[in-house]
């Protein structure tokens, strides 16, 4: 049985809408796979050219299909009301590539002075100076192609010193607990509610030899360390904007270290303003914003004596 492929292009805040009617529509008995959202138009050596975002969902061929491709096109057709994006392309993939088609979007890619992410199914050749990361997100979040992955990539290349500990939270593909790793950090701690995301980010970590340097916890965050040795020197959360104000909320300050740096991603610009408001409430000061399109990360230091 073939699947149906739905793609969208579209900016970053279109694209976060479009992937919320992706994901109301996703059900696994019907055969309908959730959004996958990623930033395309690399070239072959890894360079950002012509950026785009790609939002797409897989639909299996059967009696309910032609019914939900009918319901997601009648919503996206809706949502162009409110955001101006191209119209969504439908084609069959085969029942023997399905579980591969959405490889086809991913490139090696450089990320500020040394990082080069590589899928694990490609050949690149890297240059002197490169720290390699090679991935197989397989259906967890962060191949590095997303606008927040990848300004959080960008804090913790610039943050992460030889020895420091890591806290990463919603690790999702473990992209960045491997980046961290090798970067130098010397104990990397990284959780997922999702125990599917956890495994791949262990099978990410053994194919980039960083699997003893990473504690893997398929387990939400408790609200505090149990004791001061606990904390972090940086804690990196790449998750929603409601859900970092939520940790803010529950004490997300208590695991860092005096002097400690937050990194955050996964802000789309229209919440920034919110996740700002909930770092001065809770006593942290934003040492450093970045943007990119419609997203946002953010790097905070917590100030207030613990």
């Amino acid at each position: 049985m073939n699947w149906l492929e739905i793609s969208v292009l579209a900016d970053g805040e279109a694209a976060e809408a479009i992937s919320e009617v992706f994901n109301r529509y996703a059900d696994e008995k019907d055969g309908t796979a959730g959004a996958v959202v990623e930033l395309t138009g690399f070239d072959s050596r890894g360079e950002l050219t012509a950026p785009q975002m790609s939002v797409r969902t897989y639909v299996r061929q059967g009696p309910q299909a032609a019914a939900v491709v009918q319901k997601v096109e009648e919503a996206l057709w809706h949502l162009q009301m409110l955001y101006a994006f191209a119209e969504p392309t439908v084609r069959e993939v085969a029942e023997e590539d399905w579980a591969n088609a959405w490889k086809v979007h991913y490139q090696p890619m450089r990320l500020g002075e040394r990082l080069f992410v590589v899928p694990s199914w490609i050949e690149a050749a890297a240059q002197p100076g490169d720290i390699v990361i090679r991935l197989d997100p397989g259906m967890a979040f962060g191949t590095g192609t997303h606008p927040s992955t990848r300004l959080c990539l960008l804090s913790l290349e610039r943050l992460v010193q030889p020895g420091v500990s890591v806290l990463d939270v919603g690790t999702g593909s473990g992209i960045l607990a491997i980046a961290a790793a090798k970067l130098g950090a010397r104990a990397i701690v990284a959780t997922d509610v999702d125990p599917l995301a956890v495994r791949i980010a262990g099978e990410n970590a053994a194919i980039n030899g960083v699997a003893g340097q990473i504690s893997l916890l398929a387990t939400p965050l408790p609200s505090k360390p149990e004791t001061d040795n606990a904390r972090f020197d940086i804690v990196v959360v790449n998750i929603l904007a409601e859900v970092i104000i939520a940790l803010l909320d529950a004490g997300l300050h208590a695991w860092l270290r005096p002097a400690g740096h937050l990194i955050l991603g996964g802000i789309i610009d229209t919440w920034a303003d919110a996740v700002l408001a909930a770092l001065a409430r809770h006593g942290f000061t934003v040492t450093t914003r970045l943007d990119e399109g419609d997203w946002v990360g953010l790097v905070a230091q917590h100030l207030v004596e613990h």
